[in-house]
């Protein structure tokens, strides 16, 4: 058996997103909208639960149809895509009747989206990117789920999530492709016993690389999706408020949290830019790795999107598991920030100048925040985020002041 690998340039030329990408894309807008209405009536730690399950399993779809586009390039299947972007939407569509109804449902598709992918790319092509889509064991719970009353049918997804987790983070594309080999190696001696093989009729297998610079824009257009949702969330929550000076005061505060998140995420240090930039060699942390923190990030994202329209419209009774959505997912949000710093050159010395502090002090807000009132929790979770920023801009704006001291002196 041969190994083929595509050249490094054919991976690397910049490409953008098709207009096919970001009509699918659309059904993600429509997900993260039904998943975080599951936090909308004041969320206990069980329904907190639920939301992760569902979240993860539903980004977990998603980039399965989004890396077959990545890796496609031209010659995606747009019936295909559209057929995914169909049971997609049956996925979130179903997310409304749990956990009294339509589970059942939401775990067939996701089932039928998870073994198809397995044929995505053709015979003999390996994605050495995304290693559970040749290693399926984390379906096998989901299968058995459909048979299997709640609140049982909830641990068995769990429980498929985590096996694939674990594949995500401790199976590498070059074990992979070992194993891959090994399994055919001892099939074709199988048969080889009842019949003779030309050498020539032995197919090869192709180990496929994502695209990285594509890669990079469909993971970073999510996380604006996951944003929008937090401006529907502000905008639908004070729709339904008295324009009081108070309320106005929310609606900005909460705009200044989306706001800041943006330019943290996707501008400054945040781990979106360290991830989708270059910051850390994938050498240090794979693609596969990547995605991980892409999906645990933007569920933190969206989090926060669902909390903020949640706290403005029970701003009058803030309970303790409404503070918790705001916080928690700020927590969350900079405590994975602070995790992935410690992968970049810096190491924990960046971790510590924001990261861990505000994930304290965003701890910190979700404990007090039901005597500290709507008001005081948003512009707290303001404040850290305004510090953070100012943080990376004042080192973002030394880096490029020492530069051109550098380039100066080189000059002369």
């Amino acid at each position: 058996m041969t190994i083929a690998t595509p050249p490094e340039s054919a991976q690397t030329h910049e490409r953008h997103a098709s207009w096919m990408e970001l009509f699918f894309d659309l059904v993600a807008v429509a997900g993260i909208q039904q998943l975080t209405h599951l936090l909308h009536h004041g969320p206990t730690l069980a329904d907190f639960g639920l939301y992760a399950v569902l979240y993860l399993a539903f980004w977990m779809a998603w980039a399965v149809i989004m890396l077959y586009g990545n890796i496609a390039r031209d010659h995606t299947r747009v019936p295909l895509m559209l057929a995914a972007m169909l049971g997609l939407g049956v996925m979130a569509a179903a997310v409304a009747g749990l956990p009294q109804r339509h589970a059942t449902a939401f775990a067939a598709v996701y089932v039928v989206l998870r073994i198809a992918s397995g044929s995505l790319w053709g015979r003999g092509k390996v994605v050495v990117d995304w290693p559970i889509i040749e290693m399926g064991a984390g379906v096998a719970p989901w299968i058995v789920s459909l048979w299997v009353p709640a609140p049982w049918k909830y641990w068995c997804w769990a429980v498929g999530l985590a096996i694939d987790l674990l594949i995500m983070f401790f199976i590498s594309g070059e074990r992979l492709l070992a194993g891959v080999q090994d399994q055919f190696d001892r099939r074709l001696k199988r048969l080889r016993k009842h019949r003779d093989i030309d050498a020539a009729q032995v197919p090869s297998i192709e180990a496929v690389h994502a695209d990285p610079v594509h890669l990079g824009e469909r993971l970073g257009l999510y996380v604006i999706i996951v944003l929008g949702e937090g401006v529907i969330a502000i905008i639908a929550a004070l729709g339904d408020q008295a324009w009081t000076p108070r309320n106005l005061a929310l609606g900005f505060g909460a705009f200044v949290i989306l706001a800041g998140l943006w330019a943290l995420s996707l501008l400054y240090g945040g781990v979106v830019a360290r991830l989708l930039g270059g910051a850390i060699p994938e050498t240090v942390l794979s693609r596969r790795h990547l995605m991980v923190m892409h999906c645990f990030l933007t569920g933190a994202l969206a989090t926060i999107a669902g909390g903020l329209g949640l706290t403005i419209g029970h701003a009058g009774h803030l309970g303790t598991g409404i503070g918790w959505t705001l916080s928690g997912g700020a927590a969350a949000y900079f405590a994975i920030t602070a995790v992935v710093g410690l992968r970049t050159p810096t190491g924990w010395r960046w971790s510590v100048t924001w990261p861990v502090p505000c994930t304290l002090v965003a701890v910190a807000l979700g404990i007090a925040a039901p005597r500290l009132g709507a008001l005081w929790l948003i512009y707290g979770v303001a404040a850290i985020i305004g510090w953070a920023l100012l943080w990376e801009h004042r080192t973002e704006r030394g880096l490029r002041r020492a530069k051109q001291e550098q380039d100066g002196g080189a000059g002369r």
